[in-house]
């Protein structure tokens, strides 16, 4: 099931016409524990439909008929199993209101999960002092640079949403390297030139953004490019404690590559030539001024109105 030919499902023998968050009625949970409640702006395209009435009919077909008139049936069967969603409803989160698990049957949230005691049978927190440890990949004589990569504001992921769309592509093409005044001085290199990446697994050729995003011997690429980006460079290396993949420590040199110069890498309509203007404060009062939002009740915690 998606809501497009994504390169996952070219692989799949059936495919299930799905319908973005935009073109239907459900809720998300994020991970403040925040249950929202959203509605759809359009009709479904073509033949798309959503995601529950899809699981709703294959059910049947499979039979199992769950007969499911809408989403809210569904959260209601939800909250009627799950203790931590008793007394979520979408009589309580219509018109821009939310709630946070859990929610007792009352349809009391919980903006504090843990006020008197852990989830633990003493009541106690669980602690694990750590200690510094180096990077398991560190910089060489043969590898004498760092990697570093993340996330640009245009894309998300491997760009199988982003990657759909004319204007979204167009703020960035094409995969690059960041890489300070002080090392393109170095190295003799100019604003677009190509250089060829290389890890101690793989090597990548990207043309050259020179930016003071980046400074020293670090460099930077964004993560969303496709089979061939970054990661043909990270390493299997983990964090020894929490086992989380050290995408980040990536030693690595980089060449000169005999290729025509890409001129702008990063094209100029592109956010970041743009002038930075940050908020003050999160306008949150915004919401409280939205039509039909009612303020909650007396017992709810909710920051001060800026």
């Amino acid at each position: 099931q998606d809501i497009f030919m994504s390169r996952t499902a070219e692989f799949a023998d059936v495919v299930l016409p799905g319908a973005p968050s935009v073109e239907k009625e459900g809720t998300f949970v994020n991970t403040e524990r925040r249950i929202q409640h959203f509605s759809p702006a359009m009709k479904p395209l073509g033949d798309c439909r959503p995601d529950w009435e899809i699981f709703t009919d294959l059910a049947a077909r499979l039979g199992h008929p769950w007969h499911y008139p809408n989403p809210g049936a569904i959260m209601a069967e939800a909250a009627g199993i799950a203790e931590i969603f008793a007394g979520v409803s979408y009589e309580q989160l219509v018109g821009w209101q939310s709630q946070l698990w859990p929610v007792s049957a009352a349809g009391e949230s919980t903006p504090r999960l843990y006020t008197e005691r852990f989830n633990f049978p003493d009541g106690k927190a669980r602690l694990y002092p750590l200690s510094w440890q180096p990077p398991a990949e560190q910089e060489d004589s043969q590898y004498n640079l760092l990697l570093n990569n993340g996330r640009m504001l245009e894309h998300f992921q491997s760009m199988n949403q982003t990657g759909q769309g004319g204007r979204m592509m167009s703020l960035s093409p094409n995969a690059f390297v960041e890489i300070s005044p002080e090392l393109a001085a170095e190295r003799a290199l100019n604003e677009g030139e190509w250089v060829r990446i290389t890890s101690r697994r793989g090597s990548l050729d990207v043309p050259v953004v020179i930016t003071e995003r980046v400074a020293g011997n670090v460099l930077f690429m964004p993560i969303h490019h496709g089979k061939d980006g970054v990661n043909a460079l990270t390493g299997e290396h983990h964090d020894p404690d929490v086992n989380t993949p050290a995408y980040k420590e990536i030693a690595v040199n980089m060449k000169r590559v005999d290729r025509r110069s890409q001129p702008n890498p990063v094209p100029l309509h592109n956010f970041r030539h743009g002038s930075r203007t940050p908020l003050d404060h999160l306008p949150i009062e915004h919401k409280w001024q939205q039509a039909g939002y009612r303020e909650p009740p007396e017992h709810v915690e909710k920051p001060e109105k800026l």
